[in-house]
């Protein structure tokens, strides 16, 4: 990439394998790059695309900063898309006309450029994974006898809002809820998360040990249905799972995870 260049194209290339996209596209070592307006996005460093409804996307740039962007006219697609391309000049998306994503050669102009905090880009990437799984197209997968066949259609829980129970290193509870400790090398680089409780949890009080449910039962906290914190009594398990029933231990709804600021 050209730092010369007055158009900066970024590609996002291979969105139709993931809701999440990792893109490498920081400027050059050495080089400093200042944003015409604190809000604007740097478009060689997007690192992540997420789109939870037609009329936007939640893009998370490389300075690890979220950042919506508002499309003038609906632009679907963006999940199961081949390509997306994002072009903005000098490489600074801020909301001009002349800014705009082609997805698969379908051209979306884009109208605003804002700042959003971690809880805001995981809602939309818990969503946008969703979508994604919900519109895979059904596999048939033929087996032996005695093997179950089943599509392959499930949710994609990323770090950006899940964390999984086997890397809890510790939890503590505070006035907004509850903040859990991981091991960033396992969450994305993601220590310290923050995590959304239905309401007030009697059982936090004066606990020291508490145990982690999925309601999925794949060892992932996000929010999803089903996800709980529970009284646990030999400590924090590993891989989120117990000899106790299901549901059988006092808890409380996990609603939403995303990184602590």
């Amino acid at each position: 990439m050209i730092a010369s260049l007055p158009w900066v194209p970024i590609v996002l290339a291979g969105l139709a394998a993931s809701a999440a996209v990792q893109v490498q596209a920081a400027p050059p070592t050495g080089e400093v790059r200042m944003p015409p307006a604190p809000h604007c996005l740097d478009a060689r460093g997007v690192r992540q695309v997420e789109q939870a409804t037609p009329g936007s996307i939640a893009v998370r740039g490389a300075n690890g900063q979220a950042y919506r962007v508002d499309f003038s006219a609906d632009c679907p697609g963006i999940n199961e898309a081949a390509e997306v391309r994002l072009d903005a000049p000098a490489g600074w998306a801020c909301g001009r006309p002349s800014e705009q994503v082609t997805v698969d050669g379908h051209r979306c102009a884009i109208s605003a450029v804002s700042v959003i905090d971690h809880r805001d880009f995981a809602e939309a990437a818990r969503e946008s994974s969703r979508q994604f799984a919900t519109t895979l197209p059904t596999v048939t997968v033929t087996g032996s006898a005695g093997q179950r066949s089943s599509p392959r259609r499930t949710f994609h829980g990323t770090p950006e809002f899940c964390f999984a129970t086997r890397n809890v290193r510790s939890w503590s509870e505070d006035p907004q809820g509850v903040v859990v400790e991981t091991n960033p090398r396992r969450n994305g680089g993601h220590r310290y998360y923050r995590v959304e409780l239905g309401g007030s949890c009697s059982i936090l009080a004066g606990a020291n040990e508490v145990d982690f449910q999925s309601g999925f039962q794949n060892g992932l906290i996000c929010g999803n249905p089903g996800d709980r914190i529970v009284m646990a009594s030999s400590g924090i398990q590993g891989d989120g799972r117990s000899s106790t029933p299901r549901f059988a231990r006092p808890g409380c709804a996990v609603m939403a995870v995303y990184p602590k600021q």
